[in-house]
C-alpha cells in the first residue's frame, strides 16, 4: 500500500497534464487538496484504490474536466458544491464508496453529461427530476437505499410512498375499514397484471437508450449513409449473426463500427436482444462501449437492428496473433510489454463481470477475435451475443450438471470458463 501524501510537491510534475490515471495503485490515505491545482486536468482515474475521507472542494477549481472516475474506494461524506462549476464534464464515476448526503440539484443541469454512476453509496432523499435523470439508461442510483423519486425510475421507491407512511398512524381505524377491501381486490388485480407483463418482457425485452440525446431516431437511411450504402469497402468483419461496417454517422466526429445483424440467420434476434440487455447493465473501461443503436426497417420493409461501437482503429487480437506475412513485414508483432497490458485488461474486465456486476455475467464466447484494441492498444472485450447472467450463485451447481446440454461458444473453442 502506498500514502497519497498529502504535499504540493506530489502534484508539481503534473501541473500542466491534461490526464492523471492513478488506478488500481493501492493507494491509500485522503485526497490531498492541491490536486485541485491541476486545472489543466480533462480526464481523471484514482479508481480502485483505498483512499479514504471527503472529496476534497478544490477539486471544483479543474473546470476542464470531462471525465473523473473515483469508483471502488472509501470515501466519505457529500458531493462537494464546489463541482457545480464542472459545467464540461461527461462523464463521473464515483460508484462503490461511502457517501452521504442528497444527490445534488446541480447534476441536473450538465448538458454534456451523459454518463453518471452514483451506484451503491448512502445517498439518500429525492433524486433530482431533470436533465440526465430523465433517461434511465445512462444513470445509476442502485445500491442507495435512502433514495426515492418523484416518478418510477427503476427500482427507487417513490416519494410519495414515503410520505404516505409517515402518515399512516392518522385515523388508524377509519383507514382499515377503507384500506382491507381495496387492497383486497388489488392483489387480485396486481396478480394478474403481474402475469402478464411477465409474458410480455418474455417477448420484449428492454432495450438500452444508449446516448439517446446525442443521436435521436437513428434510422436504416442513417447507417446506409454512413457505411456508403454497405460498401464492401467499409466491411471490417463478419461473423455467424452480424456483419460490421466502418462508417462515419452525422454529428459524430470520430469513425465508428456498426454491426448489422443478419435476422434471416436463426438466432441473430435473440443475439441483438442479448447483447442490448447486456450493454445496458455493464459499465467498464476494457468493454466495448455502445454509443446508440437502430431498430428500424429496411428499403424493403423488413425488420433492421444495428448497433453502432466506437471504432477500435488497431482490429482485434486475432490479427495481432496470427498477422498475414505482408502484415509482419510490415512491423505487426506484440512486444511482450504490449501482450502484457493485453491480459491485464482482459482480466480486469472478466474480474468486473464475473465479482463486480450486481448480477454476475458469463462471456461464454471470449477468444481472440473478440477483443478489440484501439489506438493505444488498450483491450476492450466485445460481442455479447451469447453473454449470459448469473441470478442466483447458490444454485450454480444444479447450472454445471446441465450445461452440457446446452453449450454455448465458437466452434472448436469453448472458454474454460463455461
Amino acid at each position: 500500500l502506498t500514502r497519497w501524501k498529502n504535499t504540493k510537491s506530489d502534484l508539481q510534475n503534473f501541473v500542466t497534464s491534461q490526464e492523471l490515471d492513478l488506478s488500481h495503485n493501492y493507494l491509500f490515505g485522503g485526497i490531498p487538496e492541491e490536486v485541485g491545482n491541476l486545472i489543466n486536468l480533462k480526464n481523471l482515474s484514482i479508481s480502485n484504490n483505498r483512499l479514504s475521507g471527503n472529496i476534497p472542494s478544490s477539486l471544483g477549481k479543474c473546470v476542464a474536466l470531462e471525465s473523473l472516475e473515483m469508483q471502488s474506494n472509501l470515501l466519505v461524506g457529500s458531493i462537494p458544491k464546489s463541482f457545480e462549476k464542472l459545467v464540461g464534464i461527461w462523464n463521473m464515476d464515483i460508484s462503490q464508496n461511502n457517501l452521504t448526503g442528497k444527490i445534488p440539484d446541480f447534476l441536473s443541469n450538465f448538458s454534456l453529461l451523459y454518463d453518471l454512476n452514483l451506484s451503491f453509496n448512502n445517498f439518500e432523499g429525492e433524486v433530482p427530476a431533470g436533465g440526465i435523470f430523465r433517461n434511465a439508461s445512462v444513470v445509476s442510483i442502485e445500491g442507495n437505499n435512502g433514495l426515492c423519486a418523484r416518478t418510477s425510475m427503476g427500482g427507487i421507491p417513490l416519494c410519495s410512498v414515503q410520505v404516505h407512511r409517515n402518515r399512516r398512524h392518522k385515523s388508524l381505524v377509519l383507514v382499515l375499514m377503507i384500506v382491507i377491501p381495496i387492497v383486497s381486490i388489488t392483489i387480485i388485480l396486481l396478480s394478474f397484471a403481474a402475469f402478464f407483463w411477465r409474458k410480455r418482457m418474455q417477448v420484449t425485452p428492454k432495450l438500452p437508450q444508449c446516448n439517446e440525446h446525442v443521436f435521436k431516431n437513428i434510422t436504416y437511411e442513417n447507417i446506409a449513409k454512413a457505411t456508403n450504402k454497405f460498401s464492401s469497402d467499409n466491411l471490417i468483419g463478419s461473423g455467424s449473426f452480424a456483419m460490421v461496417y466502418k462508417g462515419n454517422l452525422e454529428l459524430q466526429e470520430d469513425e465508428v463500427a456498426i454491426k448489422i445483424f443478419n435476422l434471416g440467420t436463426y438466432g441473430a434476434h435473440r443475439g441483438f436482444i442479448a447483447e442490448c440487455e447486456t450493454l445496458r447493465n455493464v459499465r467498464h473501461r476494457n468493454l466495448v462501449k455502445i454509443i446508440t443503436l437502430c431498430s428500424s426497417v429496411d428499403a424493403t420493409g423488413a425488420d433492421f437492428k444495428a448497433l453502432v461501437f466506437q471504432y477500435m482503429q488497431n482490429g482485434n487480437l486475432d490479427t495481432w496473433l496470427h498477422p498475414k506475412s505482408q502484415e509482419l513485414s510490415q512491423g505487426k508483432v506484440l512486444t511482450i510489454s504490449q501482450r502484457v497490458n493485453i491480459a491485464l485488461d482482459v482480466a480486469f474486465a472478466l474480474d468486473y463481470l464475473h465479482n463486480q456486476c450486481a448480477t454476475p455475467l458469463i462471456h461464454c464466447d471470449l477468444k481472440p477475435s473478440n477483443i478489440l484494441l484501439d489506438l493505444d492498444m488498450v483491450a476492450y472485450v466485445s460481442d455479447f451475443g451469447l453473454a449470459r447472467f448469473v441470478y442466483n450463485r447458490l444454485t450454480a451447481h444444479e447450472d454445471t450438471s446441465t450445461s452440457l446440454a446446452c453449450l454455448k461458444g465458437s466452434i472448436g473453442y469453448i472458454p474454460p470458463g463455461k
